[in-house]
């Protein structure tokens, strides 16, 4: 249903775009790092400008990107829903946010040369499932799994609120989407069984231990002329 209110929006948006804006598409490839992460929220220190990931198959033609490898981003969001629980141990809660890309200057790295604003809606979904954990007693680490590989849907949807610099440009047509895939690293505590210590590592963010994921971002825009 998401998937299908996604192509709407953007269709009637096209629609609404003259013939002297050409409708470019692209698929932009990332990862992230969480410098926080537990059931409230989190926040994620994003790297631009990677190579296509094989688990995603890109339907942008021509792929018209415009990130690099001097683009970071910051991601936080906010938990916005009780957890469900299904009977397979898979997770999923909603959560909201707030994005900013932001493109430095290629001769002075501390110079922002662009910015990109947008609020975040998503579901966040992950395995709980012991049987499908990957368990290191030695290190002392359990490793989940969350994002795409459990899902068929976008993981999230930013809307663009404002672009800046560089990107000024750039109007989005419709909402982008957010596709992940990623890993949390909780710690393994010895006295409890495999799946209670998951479970409690969910509920105390103090057992997190990390958490990383590659990211992929998708969707439409178009450029406005310079003195827009």
């Amino acid at each position: 249903m998401k998937k299908a209110m996604y192509v709407l929006a953007v269709m009637c948006l096209v629609a609404g775009v003259g013939s002297a804006q050409r409708i470019q598409s692209f698929c932009e490839y990332g990862t992230g790092v969480a410098l926080r992460f537990g059931a409230g929220g989190a926040l994620w220190d994003q790297q631009w400008g990677y190579a296509p990931w094989d688990w995603y198959d890109c339907t942008a033609r021509p792929n018209v990107g415009f990130l690099n490898e001097n683009v970071g981003g910051l991601l936080e969001t906010t938990t916005a829903g009780a957890p469900v629980i299904d009977a397979d141990l898979i997770v999923r809660f909603s959560f909201g946010g707030n994005i900013v890309l932001t493109a430095y200057d290629e001769c002075n790295p501390d110079a922002v040369a662009g910015q990109i604003f947008g609020d975040v809606e998503g579901l966040f979904v992950a395995d709980l499932n012991a049987d499908r954990a990957i368990v290191d007693e030695e290190a002392g680490t359990i490793t989940i799994l969350f994002g795409a590989m459990l899902h068929d849907e976008p993981d999230a949807l930013i809307n663009i609120t404002k672009t800046t610099g560089k990107f000024k440009s750039i109007k989005a047509v419709g909402p982008w989407q957010w596709i992940v895939s990623g890993k949390i690293i909780a710690m393994r505590i010895p006295d409890l069984d495999v799946q209670t210590n998951i479970l409690a590592a969910v509920a105390n963010s103090d057992l997190l231990l990390y958490a990383d994921e590659e990211i992929v971002l998708a969707g439409s825009y178009y450029r406005t002329a310079p003195n827009k």
